[in-house]
């Protein structure tokens, strides 16, 4: 009786820490078909995992074995989900849940910042251990901008209107420095001048060295508030209450705001930046090296970029009014010689009523995108040369210039990238996803519609996946050559030789490997039979 209740004892302990290994499995595994390689012509098998819950989110550093999943818990009848549920990491590799914690999406907000995962509940910001969930350290700030090579993040309260900036240690979680920058309209632009300067576009420009926070400031006008409109109106708004006795009343002045252009490095670490007033180069210590009037009344929203030793500033005719988007000023062409700043032209662009949606520069040409045409200018002397007026459909409007990124098919099986087919025209895209082939001159040399177009969706150096609907894929080899389809969700990444594809309650990986694998016997056998079945 005692060997019976010793071993019952031990195939409980056994079962015990069986359970204890398997229950970080939490997902189940569901083989199953995805789509065809085009190599083999055989299945492309997939390995499903199955979620607890709907994954509301997720995120992945780009290089690492960890995703994290927020999965919320669905009501009884799994029609709608809680506010609450559980982040989970995920160890790509062996599929087993590293860590998880309660999570209230009502109240709580996950972000991911380079290496680094923020979880933000109420008026606090805990930085979480990767390999762990444990909390690393926690502050009360909402970080704007994060350097991954000096690990320091900088940012604002939660929940709070301060102004007050501060720097904080991502390792230690230390706060290194406070200063106050105004972020009542937004920052408009931040990136680093070199290996210890951050450059912050906020009414101007603020240089900040980040282990210190010492720097210096540039003040630009980059708003405009209306108070002698409010003025007139309050006024008004009396007299007539004297009258009617309804009194018009407003608070604040209307306000412009955005007027200035994106902070331009040139050679020497110098800063070019346009405001509504003027356009100024500024030296890496803070010194204003030259400042050049603009028009007040025509100046908004501009761009610049420098080509050898002259600065070109395009005006593009709008900004923001009391937060939304706004027609302001008027489109122009400039330009300035870098080292004096003396403005060598100055071209005004007709089209007062519309505003320069897009703009491209190729060679000593810049191509300027309204609604329904294009015009281009000489970067010479700023003499218009060509426009042309676009056949557009209904309801149609012109968009941007394709870069990269957009596919049509080739000789089979091949496929083209348009940028790099076309490198040598203008390619123009439209509000419904049409793409218009131009010449230097303007002249239209093919038009491809939105069925014949697909997008990229994921990519690393092996492979590409494109898609024109985000559920059909075709993946791509580094030749652009068709190797397989597929079906997926739009939600994917390429992990070394895995494709990984996310949908409402679980998430799959495919091997690609298996695109080149040579078929089993049994494989072979399948593949020779079904060239007899009926299709």
């Amino acid at each position: 009786m005692k060997r019976r209740l010793i071993a019952i004892i031990a195939l409980f302990c056994f079962l015990r820490v069986i359970i204890a290994q398997t229950s970080t499995q939490l997902f189940s595994i569901n083989d199953s078909t995805v789509g065809t390689s085009s190599v083999t012509g055989l299945p492309l098998a997939t390995i499903r995992y199955m979620a607890g819950g709907k994954i509301s989110g997720w995120h992945w550093d780009g290089f690492s074995d960890n995703l994290l999943l927020e999965l919320k818990e669905s009501n009884d009848k799994e029609a709608s989900f809680k506010n609450s549920g559980i982040l989970e990491m995920v160890d790509l590799k062996t599929k087993e849940v590293k860590w998880n914690r309660p999570m209230n999406y009502t109240s709580s907000e996950v972000r991911q910042q380079g290496n680094y995962y923020f979880l933000s509940e109420k008026k606090k910001n805990f930085c979480l251990h990767p390999q762990t969930g444990n909390v690393l350290w926690e502050n009360r700030n909402e970080f704007y901008f994060v350097d991954p090579f000096l690990n320091i993040g900088i940012g604002y309260p939660l929940q709070s209107m301060s102004n007050k900036l501060t720097a904080i240690d991502l390792t230690t979680g230390k706060e290194l420095w406070k200063k106050r920058i105004n972020r009542s309209s937004g920052w408009n632009d931040a990136y680093m001048l070199n290996d210890s300067i951050l450059l912050i576009s906020v009414d101007g420009i603020k240089a900040i060295n980040l282990a210190t926070g010492n720097g210096w400031s540039h003040k630009a006008n980059t708003t405009r508030k209306e108070i002698g409109k409010m003025v007139g109106i309050n006024l008004f708004g009396i007299i007539m209450g004297m009258f009617t006795g309804l009194y018009v009343y407003q608070a604040q002045p209307d306000v412009s705001s955005d007027m200035v252009s994106n902070m331009l490095i040139d050679p020497y670490e110098n800063t070019i930046l346009a405001s509504k007033d003027q356009i100024s180069r500024i030296d890496s210590s803070g010194k204003t090296v030259w400042s050049t009037s603009l028009p007040k009344k025509k100046t908004s929203k501009s761009s610049l970029f420098l080509i050898d030793s002259t600065v070109y500033m395009i005006n593009r005719g709008y900004a923001q009014y009391n937060g939304n988007f706004s027609m302001i000023g008027d489109p122009y062409l400039a330009s300035f010689d870098l080292e004096s700043g003396k403005q060598l032209y100055f071209t005004s662009i007709p089209e007062k009523k519309e505003f320069i949606r897009n703009f491209q520069v190729v060679n000593n040409k810049i191509f300027v995108v309204f609604e329904e045409k294009i015009v281009s200018y000489s970067l010479n002397d700023g003499v218009r040369t060509a426009e042309k007026v676009l056949e557009l459909e209904e309801g149609e409007y012109l968009d941007s210039f394709v870069e990269s990124g957009i596919y049509c098919k080739g000789n089979d099986p091949f496929f083209k990238e348009l940028a790099s087919e076309f490198y040598n025209y203008n390619l123009m895209m439209t509000s419904k996803d049409r793409i218009f082939v131009l010449t230097d001159n303007l002249e239209t040399v093919l038009i491809y519609g939105k069925n014949d177009l697909y997008y990229k969706k994921a990519s690393n150096p092996q492979y590409t996946l494109i898609s024109k609907n985000d559920s059909d894929f075709i993946v791509l080899d580094n030749s652009d050559k068709s190797v397989a389809t597929l079906k997926a969700s739009p939600d994917m990444f390429l992990h070394h030789d895995k494709l990984y594809f996310l949908n409402k309650d679980s998430f799959s990986e495919v091997d690609l490997d298996q695109l080149h694998q040579s078929p089993s016997l049994w494989q072979s056998i399948f593949k020779d039979i079904t060239k007899f079945m009926p299709k």
